[in-house]
């Protein structure tokens, strides 16, 4: 019997990571279909997941782990993103017309050409964001972003309807060294 477990153990230790990974992604699948059918995920744990391109238009997010997720033109029109962490997450292209950002935290998010038309964004962290060919009219709240050096503002359009070239030069300059 002792000989038999010392070659289970090790295969044991060996097999355990790969399932509790696929229970991860088990709990995530149930967490998106939660999502998909009731509109609505309050605190859920969505870490790199890929909604590329999803229609998420409506739904509840509030204070869910969102970090690193592919959210790439996503439909997020009209969405709850209160107290989600966005953090890393690439949201190029998105369309957050209208979308709740209130306290979110957006830290080294790609917002690049991202529809943030009549969002509101009331304490939103935006440290490092890239906003270039961003759309912000008549959102509010943005007076930290257009006074933060850590956004990239390059060709968006502000609350205002004027155009920032801020930024444009620097990040020119940086993918040409690439």
């Amino acid at each position: 019997m002792i000989p038999l477990l010392r070659l289970l153990i090790p295969v044991t230790l060996v097999l355990t990571p790969s399932l509790v990974s696929q229970g991860n992604d088990f709990l995530q699948q149930q967490t998106i279909q939660q999502l998909e059918e009731t509109r609505r995920c309050f605190g859920c744990k969505l870490s790199g997941v890929n909604f590329f391109g999803a229609n998420l238009q409506g739904v509840d997010l509030r204070s869910t782990d969102l970090q690193r997720a592919n959210l790439r033109n996503a439909n997020l029109r009209y969405a709850n993103l209160e107290w989600a962490d966005l953090r890393e997450a690439n949201l190029q292209g998105a369309d957050l017309t209208g979308a709740t950002l209130k306290s979110t935290l957006l830290v080294d998010a790609d917002l690049q050409g991202a529809n943030l038309e009549a969002s509101k964004l009331v304490r939103t962290d935006f440290r490092n964001v890239n906003l270039s060919r961003a759309n912000l009219v008549k959102a509010s709240r943005t007076e930290d972003i257009q006074d933060s050096r850590s956004v990239s503002l390059c060709q968006t359009v502000l609350p205002n309807g004027i155009t920032s070239d801020r930024d444009c030069l620097r990040l020119e300059a940086r993918s040409h060294q690439l």
